[in-house]
């Protein structure tokens, strides 16, 4: 087991590499224990911070929660909201110098314009637009008290990139952020071109072995058996996916701001299989391990929502949590959602591609960067065709290469998903749910009466009739989707007979087929935890909390649920946690909490869910509140 490194550096000019061991500072500076009132318009919403620095939220209306919500996220990790904006934006070499300029252009030649996002944000549900809005205020407030204070609340390793003035934050920068996040977890594709390089290596037969469309024996989430536990349990076999897109790193970028690598598992058991007769869920996302750790735990209460759990900085949802019916967790589906089509260029004209015996004019835009320590501005000319972003150009052989996506200008919606999840009472509503999502993951779900779900989500196309989606299409127009997989074709499992469903980012359905990134061949490693409690008739608590420790393999955040119909008990940890770090005077946070010690030692810490009378003293917390009394203390 690799344990968290959580040392820090603090540089003027911080190289890329020493400034990933500090990209997710947590700087809250609150001035007080317990209890404060935080005043939204003619309402006061009170936050609580409990012994691990956990902010609880309770506020009367959405609005209000929501503007609390992006207030003490920003409190606690404006570097890491400004670092994650300005990946997710493509302006880090701003700050960071030209060793990050390739990644600023990847980030807007593969992302969307300021009006594209607008335009994603107008079709949103008018709810889920105020939601947001709110939570942008209050990180604005938030830093609008830094700006007023500068020495005693912005964080010190702003000072050290010269961000004294931190930008006001917009709605764009949540939606960038939050899609930059969904891609990172939910996108998968894009390998057509070293799958052709292996093809001409290896020979059609041989590149069939190592990289087949279906192989029949991998490990499937969906009604899975005790054949499973014969496979050699390793992490993905050398049958799997080339080196250069591994499925467990997606080795796309190690730049601050977002989690670099992937591989999250999940154990969700029904009432019937439970030795207490509750449903219970383990959710383990795992993000890497280089760094302090880029999810955020907060406990939401008001206006309809009464949510907890774990979210990015800059997500205004609950991504991985529960409430009082049910609880839910997210790994990667790894299913293949981008294709590489190559481009025929006009020999005379390279501004021009061929698409339905027609030469197409490219969509063409330049974006200026600016780079700390140049002289002058770097300026790139990003261009698309009909199927997306042409990512290389190949003039010996007059063509270039696009990707396309099927999630492309969908990616927003994910917002107004989790915000219905966030919501949820019941296995129907994670189905609709479930639904909307056009990015590639697996969702989990279990109800306090009992039942358990699985959807492999997503938007999937249907390709032409003779076409490898492992390898590049013609983009000519003879090789365009058919269309997509009916949302209902998705494989999904709700109240499975085995009582139990195990994921550990492993094939959905034996049906289901590899794209060009074959992640499903032969062994998986999702054995493992099958090994540790297929063969049980009964599952307890503990056995669920020992996954971790007995497959040797922690999450980063890790979160066992059981959920009684008297509500959940939840057990979490999530290192570094809410720690303390310096401001520009060298003072630290007051609500310094360091779980890394509990983590290494395979523990759990209550995660405190502030509803109702949680201490059963006959008191509303809201009455709690208002006397300043620790909601979570017995008897006081």
């Amino acid at each position: 087991m690799r344990k968290l490194r959580t040392k820090r550096s603090y540089l003027v000019m911080p190289s890329l590499l020493a400034f990933i061991i500090i990209l997710f500072i947590v700087t809250p500076i609150f001035s007080q224990d317990g209890w404060t009132k935080l005043q939204v318009g003619d309402e006061g919403v009170f936050i609580f911070r409990d012994e691990f620095g956990v902010p609880h939220v309770l506020a009367d209306s959405a609005g209000a929660l929501f503007e609390a919500f992006g207030y003490v996220a920003a409190q606690d990790r404006l570097t890491q909201l400004e670092i994650s904006r300005r990946q997710a934006r493509g302006r880090l070499a701003e700050v960071l110098g030209p060793g990050v300029l390739a990644s600023d252009v990847e980030a807007r030649r593969e992302g969307y314009t300021e009006e594209e996002l607008k335009g994603q944000y107008s079709v949103l549900r008018a709810e889920t637009r105020v939601l947001v809005e709110a939570y942008a205020r209050g990180i604005n407030r938030w830093i609008d008290e830094v700006k007023a204070d500068r020495d005693k609340k912005l964080p010190k390793e702003l000072w050290e990139l010269g961000i004294q003035n931190p930008e006001p934050w917009s709605i764009c920068d949540s939606l960038a952020v939050g899609i930059a996040a969904g891609r990172r977890f939910g996108q998968r594709g894009g390998s057509e071109l070293e799958n052709l390089k292996e093809l001409e290596k290896l020979g059609r037969d041989e590149f069939d072995k190592k990289y087949p469309l279906n192989d029949p024996s991998a490990p499937t989430t969906i009604s899975f058996n005790d054949k499973n536990l014969n496979h050699t349990p390793e992490f993905f076999l050398a049958a799997g996916h080339p080196p250069e897109a591994d499925n467990e790193s997606l080795q796309l970028t190690t730049l601050p701001g977002l989690p670099a690598k992937l591989g999250s598992y999940a154990v969700a058991v029904s009432s019937g299989r439970s030795s207490s007769g509750c449903a219970m869920l383990l959710g383990c996302p795992q993000m890497g391990f280089e760094g302090p750790q880029p999810g955020y735990e907060v406990d939401l209460h008001g206006g309809g929502f009464d949510v907890a759990g774990m979210t990015f900085p800059g997500v205004p949802a609950v991504l991985i949590g529960y409430n009082n019916y049910v609880a839910w967790t997210v790994t990667s589906g790894c299913s293949d959602n981008m294709d590489v089509f190559i481009e025929e260029l006009n020999p005379t004209d390279t501004k021009k591609y061929k698409f339905k015996g027609e030469w197409q004019e490219f969509e063409s835009r330049q974006e200026i960067f600016s780079v700390r320590g140049a002289a002058e501005d770097v300026r790139e000319n990003i261009c698309r065709s009909v199927h997306g972003t042409v990512f290389r150009v190949d003039k010996q052989e007059n063509r270039a290469f696009s990707k396309k996506r099927t999630f492309w200008g969908e990616d927003a919606k994910t917002f107004e998903s989790f915000i219905d999840i966030d919501r949820a009472d019941s296995i129907g509503d994670f189905t609709e749910a479930a639904g909307t999502i056009a990015l590639s993951f697996n969702l989990f779900c279990t109800a306090s009466d009992g039942q358990i779900g699985y959807w492999h989500t997503g938007r999937y196309r249907v390709p032409a009739p003779g076409v490898d989606p492992r390898l590049p299409a013609r983009g000519t127009g003879v090789d365009e989707w058919m269309g997509f997989v009916p949302r209902e074709k998705l494989p999904h499992s709700v109240n499975p007979p085995e009582g139990l469903i195990v994921n550990w980012n492993n094939k959905p359905s034996k049906d289901w087929d590899n794209g060009d990134n074959t992640p499903w061949v032969g062994g998986h490693r999702v054995s493992y935890i099958l090994g540790l409690v297929a063969g049980k008739k009964k599952i307890t608590f503990d056995d669920l909390k020992a996954v971790p420790r007995g497959i040797e393999s922690h999450g980063t955040y890790q979160q066992a649920v059981e959920l009684a119909e008297n509500g959940p008990t939840v057990l979490s940890i999530l290192p570094p946690g809410e720690n303390g770090f310096l401001d520009k005077r060298g003072v630290s946070n007051p609500h310094s909490s360091d779980q890394s010690e509990m983590f290494d030692a395979w523990q759990y810490k209550p995660a405190h869910f502030l509803n109702g009378d949680a201490d059963n003293d006959g008191i509303y917390d809201r009455k709690e509140a208002e006397r300043g009394t620790n909601p979570f203390v017995m008897g006081q």
